[in-house]
């Protein structure tokens, strides 16, 4: 198909109209340049008013964009152009023109598109009236391009155009010469009174007698009407003025957001026809919801037509889409990067690299090491009539130290002036600082270009201060960007054979007086750079590997985040992220340049890609805001009355004091603000004169200032997926002050103590993001069943934080006499360490340690058999422990600590899990709390509750042989305590008993339990070691009892519990009873535990548990058991 440079026909037929007009036929020509159809990315241009599609060539009307070598270099891609039907270029006009509106003229466009088999294009391009018909084929075919630029044209036509368009109509259909009658109208619209001034200056015609101006017009009125036809005029003054593609009623975001294309919207600064200021707020309602939506403006004095004009500026615009040349890359090094030793040489050797690969590359430096802070602390003493010399000696030193050769004496001259001028007046304004602060950067700048220069690396030093020109706001000065932008293309362009090195910070006014661009200023500097020349990447180098999840320094597990979009970025910036500022986003985000965190020290490390685009939803990361503090202004009066809030924010303005969050209570008049920790005392007596009045009403109650606060932002936070993070806070004790949430729903941010912070953002970080929920356990008690249970947690740890993301950590074991602490987690060599590092310990000990080292997600375990222990319970759920034990004594107290210890649990939404306490680790307990939740009536419980005397008694019935060599047998075997009576008196059973009462809210006391002690009553005072040596006396009893039994029957020692369960005490008792053998009870084998549980919807049919109730394994596994139990809950 040859089509290259000559017009082609298309015939579309049976075409209707917006308007309802029917067109058996109508005629499409187009021309196709650059490289053939189909062999390479195609580029669709749509022509102006009064243009065609001769895009290039002889009369082509982009010459200067379109070409070989040119910003659309056509052997690189292939550009299509269509004539707009009725336009008199190679078809014949329509002279019924009210027929069509912009949107027919896309419909038309996309089937010629259709036609040739065109369903992807590299870019869809349109000036002026061109632009509104790209825009109307955008959304109607919004997956058609990759990249959308409009240019000095909107989505829809305004007021201003409509009414401009109806004028144009009316002269073309009443003048007796309406196209040049219309075309002087139309180009006052097209031109500006800075043109017009900059062109003629109010010059005259001598020949002509007239002023040039008129002239002017008037040649360009006969020459358009010429080469155009009056139909063709009206038609495209009709599509003009119908361009809107909500036309049909829906939203333009309903319509854009289906977009993918990346959208760069080209503005132009004096348009008086599409004017700038639609443009961005065109680009500003799109960015709410789309994310690769760039703007950009051509400066000029030219009105619309500039984007056929400035070509220049235009091409450095499009060059971020088409990327014809090789991009410069802007590389921004900090301070700690440019420090002394293996900071200079790190960056030398990055720079050199970068050279050996052929990269093209500017640099924009900070002042080296702590230059800016030194340079301002030696101000502060100056100002003070103090002796700065010493710093100042030591501040030169530094800066020249190993660089003999490198002549600083101009800024070391310049800041001695300086200072002896301020230690003179005793004082210094914003404007002398910045002078001062300014010699960070140039020292910094010119050692580089020095140090590069010995390398043989040709380098220039452009000082910003004749570069970047701002207002005179000393501090905080805001860049001109027009003539900011101009003269840093300039200084690119004039240095194309070196490497421009660039003071960040620093700028100067009008006057040439040096300014400095406030907090961030160097990374300001350098995206700013990165827009004028449209970088490829500006490439940020610190002493970080990136942006992480939160700060490393504060949260050890933080993540490296590999990809964030500039939404993303911005929020963390407005949020508190050390390494971002939301000013330093904006300029690259205008022109879609990719930012990357990059590490100095690790720069083979990628680091953090900030991008248009976001790889997935969700949170990001936290940022904390710190040096913080927060005022309360309350008072019911207020409620309802208007102005208050402009109130508050009126004096907030006045006195330049800046709110970072806000948030208000609406059933009593409450308002917090955050602000920064300086401000807060002025805000508050401020704000006290401010209602003044209204305190002595008493609408007003009080105004306060919470210092040592901080805040934390949680970037991505969905508010209902939030109520897990919060939680977490509330289980560790962390009460937020405030919070509130962003008007998308998307971050949450949470005030609260300063001293809670580290705690804080390790809880909230462990519940929210794809990193091991961290347990911290301290164990107390490390005999058989403490000592297996630590031994089995050092165990299965790593496995478990594999398999249930939940990282077990130990970091206190504890005796009656000495405890080993360790935040990081105690080793398998634990044994050892709390004999040799093991230190005395009250509980308050350990509650201090948790506190002082910010450990989250606290449980307390309780191995021990001590009744005083218990007593510490209380304090450890009041200060955020769960708690767990195996000990007895806690449930079996009086019931008046057993409802108390339960209260303060629930105060403080602490758990406390006791399986163990009966049936070792059989899951009995979880399942009498079940029934009795759930409502079901438990009628009785019955059961073989001790595992040491099931098998006692299994054997003893099993074999014929003396009790009293079972006994021995279990005691050798380690089932009994150290001292058998424990086991035998039937106490523990009695307690296991009375503890399933109180699950079931029985008010029974342990004294009420009927016990049958098996222990004949002369053996059972004195010492273990003696009663061990009479255990033959326990065998006449044991053997009548054995023997008066029926056949087939064998002995239990059991406990019961029945009577009226639905009252508030029942009938408990531990007994030895005789069972028949072949009943489940009687058929009972080892030392098993065995529970029968009667309810009323089982009748006469029990739920049966049956399992390992002895054994230090099988107990410390139901205690590890509870310890996972409890990591699992939210």
């Amino acid at each position: 198909m040859t089509l290259e440079n000559k017009p082609t026909h298309i015939t579309i037929h049976n075409f209707t109209t917006h308007n309802g007009a029917i067109y058996a036929s109508l005629n499409l020509s187009y021309q196709v340049f650059g490289a053939p159809l189909h062999t390479a990315p195609i580029i669709v241009i749509n022509h102006a008013l009064t243009g065609n599609s001769q895009v290039i060539g002889e009369s082509g009307w982009w010459n200067d964009i379109v070409g070989i070598d040119k910003t659309i270099d056509t052997r690189k891609y292939t550009i299509v152009s269509f004539d707009v039907p009725g336009n008199g270029f190679n078809s014949a006009t329509i002279e019924n023109y009210r027929d069509f509106i912009a949107s027919d003229i896309a419909r038309i466009f996309i089937e010629g598109l259709k036609f040739l088999k065109i369903d992807n294009l590299f870019a869809l391009i349109g000036g002026s009236v061109g632009g509104g018909i790209a825009w109307e084929i955008l959304a109607l075919e919004p997956k058609l391009a990759q990249n959308f630029i409009p240019i000095a044209t909107d989505w829809k036509a305004t007021d201003w155009l409509i009414a401009n368009c109806y004028l144009q109509e009316q002269i073309l259909n009443n003048s007796k010469k309406p196209i040049e009658d219309a075309r002087i109208h139309a180009m006052l619209c097209y031109r500006t009174p800075e043109s017009f001034k900059e062109k003629f200056n109010r010059d005259i015609n001598v020949q002509l007698e007239t002023f040039q101006v008129e002239s002017w017009l008037n040649y360009h009125g006969e020459k358009l009407e010429k080469r155009f036809q009056l139909a063709a005029y009206k038609m495209m003054n009709q599509l003009l003025k119908t361009i809107d593609i909500t036309r049909n009623q829906d939203s333009l975001e309903s319509i854009i957001s289906k977009v993918d294309a990346n959208i760069y919207i080209v503005g132009i600064n004096s348009d008086l026809f599409f004017t700038a200021k639609e443009n961005r707020e065109t680009y500003n309602e799109i960015k709410k919801f789309k994310n690769n939506v760039f703007y950009s403006e051509i400066d000029s004095a030219h009105g619309h037509d500039a984007f056929l004009m400035e070509y220049e500026q235009l091409d450095n615009l499009l060059e971020v889409v088409f990327k014809n040349k090789k991009q410069m890359k802007i590389v921004k090094f900090g301070g700690k990067s440019l420090a002394n030793g293996e900071g200079i040489e790190t960056v030398l050797n990055i720079l050199e690299e970068k050279v050996k690969q052929d990269e093209k590359f500017a640099v924009v430096v900070s002042a080296r090491a702590k230059a800016t802070d030194e340079l301002g602390d030696i101000l502060t003493i100056a100002a003070k009539n103090g002796n700065y010399k010493p710093l100042l000696e030591s501040f030169k030193n530094y800066q020249q130290d190993g660089f003999d050769a490198v002549d600083f004496s101009v800024e070391f001259g310049k800041l001695d002036k300086l200072f002896e001028g301020v230690s003179l007046i005793g004082d210094y304004s914003e404007k002398i600082k910045d002078q001062v602060l300014a010699q960070g950067e140039v020292l910094s700048a010119k050692l580089l270009v020095f140090l590069l220069h010995q390398k043989n690396i040709p380098a220039k030093l452009a000082d910003t201060r004749e570069l970047i020109i701002t207002d005179s706001n000393f501090g905080d000065a805001q860049p001109l960007e027009a003539i900011s932008k101009k003269n840093i293309i300039q200084v690119f362009k004039e240095n194309k054979d070196a490497i421009l090195v660039l003071t960040g910070f620093i700028g100067s006014n009008a006057k040439q007086e040096t300014t400095t661009l406030g907090r961030n200023g160097s990374n300001y500097t350098a995206s700013l750079i990165a827009n004028y020349i449209n970088a490829e990447e500006l490439q940020n180098f610190t002493h970080v590997d990136g942006i992480y999840t939160a700060n490393p320094e504060l949260v050890l597990d933080a993540k490296k985040i590999e990809s964030l979009s500039y939404n993303e970025a911005n929020e963390m910036a407005n949020f508190g992220a050390n390494i971002l500022h939301a000013k330093t986003i904006i300029p690259l985000l205008e022109k879609n340049i990719p930012l990357r965190i990059l590490n100095t020290f690790n720069h083979e490390n990628k680091g953090t890609l900030i991008t248009s685009n976001s790889n997935a939803s969700g949170i990001k990361t936290l940022s904390v805001l710190e040096n913080v503090s927060l005022v309360n202004l309350e008072g019911r009066g207020l409620l309802g009355k208007t102005g208050v809030d402009a109130r508050i924010f009126r004096v907030m303005g006045d006195n330049d004091i800046s709110v970072s969050i806000i948030s208000q209570g609406s059933s009593e008049r409450g308002i917090g603000l955050v602000v920064a920790a300086d401000k807060a005392s002025k805000a508050m007596i401020e704000l006290e004169k401010e209602f003044e009045n209204d305190f002595y009403s008493k609408d007003v109650n009080k105004i306060t200032v919470v210092d040592n606060v901080s805040v934390i932002s949680i970037i991505g936070q969905d508010l209902s997926t939030f109520h897990k993070p919060y939680t977490a806070l509330i289980k560790n004790k962390i009460v937020p002050i405030l919070f509130n949430n962003t008007v998308t729903g998307k971050n949450v941010s949470l005030v609260v103590k300063k001293s809670e912070l580290n705690k804080a953002l390790n809880v909230i970080h462990g519940e929210i993001f794809g990193v091991a929920k961290k347990i911290n356990i301290a164990i107390f008690g490390h005999g058989l069943v403490g000592g297996t249970l630590i031994n089995q947690i050092l165990e299965s740890a790593e496995a478990i934080e594999k398999r249930k993301d939940v990282k077990l950590n130990v970091f206190a074991i504890a005796n009656s006499k000495s405890i080993l602490l360790n935040k990081n987690g105690v080793s398998t060599d634990w044994k050892n360490e709390i004999q040799t590092n093991g230190v005395s310990y009250t509980i308050d000990d350990v509650i201090a340690y948790a506190y002082e080292h910010h450990l989250e997600n606290l449980i307390a375990v309780d191995n021990t058999a001590s009744a005083t222990f218990v007593e510490n319970y209380i304090s450890l759920a009041e200060h955020s422990f769960d708690l767990i034990s195996s000990n007895k004594v806690a449930n079996t107290l009086s019931y008046g600590f057993y409802k108390n210890l339960r209260t303060v649990l629930a105060e403080n939404q602490k758990n406390y899990l006791y399986e163990t306490n009966v049936g070792a680790g059989l899951p009995l307990i979880d399942t009498i709390k079940l029934l009795h939740l759930s409502g079901e009536n438990i009628t009785k419980i019955k059961g073989v509750f001790s595992g040491t005397l099931s098998y006692l008694f299994n054997h003893f019935s099993a074999k014929d042989v003396p009790f009293s060599e079972i006994l021995k047998e279990a005691i050798d075997s380690g089932f009994t305590e150290p001292d058998p009576r424990e086991d035998l008196c039937g106490n523990d059973v009695g307690r296991k008993l009375l503890i399933l009462a109180r699950e079931l809210d029985l008010q029974n006391e342990f004294e009420e339990v009927a016990i049958q002690n098996l222990i004949p009553d002369h053996l059972r005072e004195g010492s273990a070691a003696d009663f061990l040596t009479k255990l033959k006396e326990f065998d006449p009893i044991y053997d009548k009892i054995k023997s008066d039994q029926k056949p087939n029957h064998v002995l239990r020692y059991i406990g019961e519990l029945s009577g009226d369960l639905q009252h508030d005490k029942g009938i408990l008792e531990v007994k030895l009873v005789s069972v028949p053998s072949d009943t489940a009870l009687g058929g009972l084998k080892g030392s098993d535990s065995f529970f029968e549980i009667y309810t009323e919807s089982y009748g006469d049919r029990p739920i049966v548990i049956q399992g390992a109730g002895a054994g230090s394994a099988v107990t410390a596994r139901g205690v590890f058991g509870d310890i996972l139990r409890l990591s699992d809950k939210g």
